[in-house]
Parts: structure tokens; sequence; C-alpha cells
């Protein structure tokens, strides 16, 4: 039996999210959630500035759905090696809308969790939001700068 487009995605993904090295977590909200339909327009032009503000560091970046009551919204989820500190400046100047910007460090264990849930979890439905099929769900920003997680980085982490 041949996979779906779904678990090829989802393969992939998990594939480069759990073989390189990644410290940081940054989530990306409209203030707005109505202004979210937008955001596969809108994150071109913020993927290209964030790509040559920061061409020292690989960004992992995903198109995620999230349901508060009966409003759903998009936001991008970009996991990185560093916090990026302008991060906010760069949405507020590259989206045409007010942009909520949060952050974390990534511990392995959180990664873990992450990825188990990925693993798990049926895909959220993104052409509910975007009224479009085929939507490229993640993309890779500095893909030359990833560092392979070693072999005994690998033992620690309980994927």
């Amino acid at each position: 039996m041949s996979e779906t487009s779904e678990e090829k995605t989802k393969r992939k993904y998990l594939a480069v999210l759990r073989g390189y090295r990644w410290s940081y977590q940054h989530s990306i909200f409209y203030d707005d959630p109505e202004q979210s339909h937008a955001l596969l327009d809108h994150m071109v032009r913020f993927k290209q500035v964030l790509r040559r503000r920061c061409p020292d560091q690989p960004f992992l970046i995903r198109v995620q759905a999230l349901k508060k009551g009966a409003v759903h919204q998009a936001f991008l989820s970009i996991i990185t090696t560093a916090k990026v500190v302008d991060l906010r400046d760069i949405a507020n100047k590259t989206f045409p809308a007010t942009m909520n910007v949060v952050g974390r460090r990534l511990s392995d264990e959180r990664l873990s969790q992450q990825a188990r849930v990925i693993e798990k979890a049926k895909p959220h439905d993104l052409s509910k939001l975007f009224d479009k099929a085929g939507i490229n769900r993640w993309s890779i920003l500095n893909k030359h700068l990833l560092e392979p997680v070693q072999d005994e980085d690998l033992r620690a982490l309980t994927f």
C-alpha cells in the first residue's frame, strides 16, 4: 500500500524535525484571527526578509491551525537554532497587519513531545482556512546551515 500525501508530508517534516539540531521556537499569530486567512500570501515576503536578516541561521517553518471556540486561526510555527531578537519587528514590517510573536527555548523533551503529537495526530485541514487545496505546510530557510543530530544525541532523545 502506498503512502498518502499527508503521510509523506508528515514523514518528511518529522525527518527534518528529528534529524537536525533545534533549540528555539517562535510562533507568529495575527492579532485579529479573522485576517489569518491571508497567511499564505503574506508569509512570502516575511520569509524573504527573515532569510536575509538571519543568513547564519536555519529555519523550519510550519503553517498550523488553531481553533479557539468558533474561530479558526492560521499561524506560523518557526523552529530554529537561536532566538531571533527582532522577529516581532520583522513580522510587523512585512505583514500588512498587527502580529503577535511568542517564543521559548526548545528542550529535547519538548521537541520529542511535538514530534510524537505530529506523528500520531491527523493534520489540520488547512483548506478550511485558506479555501485552497494542496497547501505546502512547511518549508526550510537556509537549508545549507542545518546541523545533523549526532548518533549519541539520538540515543539521548526518546522519539
